[in-house]
């Protein structure tokens, strides 16, 4: 059930013609990457999502842009567990869409449907150490005990770091697959992957 302020957040993502913010909306879109929001897009209606800034995006077939969700990053992401896989528990941020990967025997929140969890700023400063998920698609999956995971073609890393392009400019998805009611899509800089709501 979405609250007023959910509500709110809402009805501003899909009233964009009549927002007074618009022009910034779309200035901010060219220079940092759009906007993404689970919680806007399980209120969307029809299948196409749109951007605040009006633009359509995120199709199967072309590359976003999108930008760093910066509340998460500072503040914490609220995780929902979706699934097992591979001997792994998978969550997802309700707000920004990044996942989280834990070995089912190394999962300091298994007893959890949902929980708050911060960045781990040494992993994103220095790299993670990294091991082996699944291969797939011709990739290979990797996840950090931070829970972070990564999509990559070399075979038999031990570490990931983060590409100060991404830090500087967003990140640059394509859709990978859809998995339940989740697509996942795949920054072609770092391998970061994201889990937006399929919208109906």
């Amino acid at each position: 059930m979405l609250n007023s302020s959910t509500l709110e957040t809402t009805l501003d993502w899909q009233d964009n013609a009549s927002s007074p913010h618009k022009l910034w909306s779309r200035l901010s879109c060219v220079l940092f990457g759009h906007k993404v929001s689970n919680v806007a897009f399980a209120a969307f209606r029809g299948k196409e999502r749109h951007c605040p800034c009006g633009v359509k995006y995120l199709a199967q077939h072309e590359e976003t842009r999108v930008s760093h969700t910066v509340s998460c990053f500072v503040f914490g992401h609220y995780y929902v567990r979706i699934g097992s896989r591979a001997d792994h528990n998978e969550y997802v941020c309700r707000y920004c869409g990044h996942p989280l990967l834990f070995s089912v025997d190394r999962d300091p929140y298994a007893d959890r449907v949902c929980f708050k969890k911060k960045v781990r700023y040494l992993c994103n400063l220095f790299g993670h150490e990294v091991h082996h998920v699944t291969a797939r698609h011709g990739v290979h999956e990797y996840a950090c005990d931070c829970g972070h995971s990564f999509l990559k073609r070399e075979a038999g890393r031990s570490a990931v770091k983060h590409p100060p392009v991404c830090l500087l400019a967003g990140h640059y998805l394509r859709f990978t697959e859809r998995r339940n009611n989740y697509d996942e899509y795949l920054c072609r800089n770092c391998g970061h992957t994201f889990y937006f709501l399929v919208t109906k």
